[in-house]
């Protein structure tokens, strides 16, 4: 069956941006209880899970709601610093191509995020997005999502796909993908290997997007 649609997840997925997210955590988690964040902890106990929930963890629930928001906010716009002051940010191998390759063949494409709407802006701006993808196509935690199988069926439905592709790198958009029929590439890691042949629903998984045009190129 051919793809009328290809639905591309962003943190993890277009943009590998694990090591700005460990830098910023690790920051805040020795400012806020004097303990440092690993990548294998972030992989392991945080992976998934909204700023909120993190930061709960880490403070064993210490703080009001009101706290654990700001400190929230606080999170997001220290990894924009993080991300723009790196010089090397840059969207994975291989992404553009694919969208070139989509738009060659007519395929439509957007973003379904959980990211907030200041880090969609940010990422437009940073990677040149619009160029690629109708902002207005783009799902974002805009505060009326239950689930990223919510945003994943809004995405469907404006990119008016009956079977579409998803690009995830989490068990919980693979999970999502498959709730709404969607067959998944996954990019690759070892926290997920052992799950890969649970789901019918994953065709391949990939080190970077450079790999995909062969997997999907007859069925586009």
């Amino acid at each position: 069956m051919k793809f009328d649609g290809v639905i591309f997840d962003f943190n993890g997925t277009l943009f590998f941006d694990t090591d700005y997210h460990v830098q910023v955590f690790d920051a805040l988690s020795r400012e806020l209880c004097g303990k440092p964040v690993t990548l294998h902890e972030m992989e392991s106990v945080y992976a998934g899970k909204p700023n909120v929930e993190i930061f709960r963890i880490m403070t064993d629930n210490g703080r009001s709601e009101e706290e654990y928001r700001a400190l929230s906010v606080r999170k997001e716009a220290m990894y924009r610093k993080a991300v723009e002051e790196s010089g090397t940010a840059a969207l994975c191998p291989g992404a553009y191509e694919l969208f070139a390759l989509l738009k060659e063949k007519h395929v439509p494409f957007t973003i379904a995020s959980a990211s907030i709407r200041e880090n969609i802006d940010f990422f437009r701006r940073m990677f040149d997005l619009d160029a690629w993808i109708d902002p207005e196509t783009i799902v974002y935690d805009d505060g009326s999502f239950t689930s990223k199988t919510a945003m994943f069926e809004k995405a469907k439905a404006i990119l008016h796909a009956s079977h579409p592709l998803v690009l995830e790198d989490s068990l919980s958009g693979i999970t999502c993908a498959k709730t709404i029929g969607a067959e998944t590439i996954v990019i690759d890691r070892p926290v997920l290997r052992q799950y890969y042949d649970k789901f019918d629903t994953v065709i391949a998984a990939v080190q970077d997007l450079r790999e995909v045009p062969a997997l999907i190129g007859e069925r586009l």
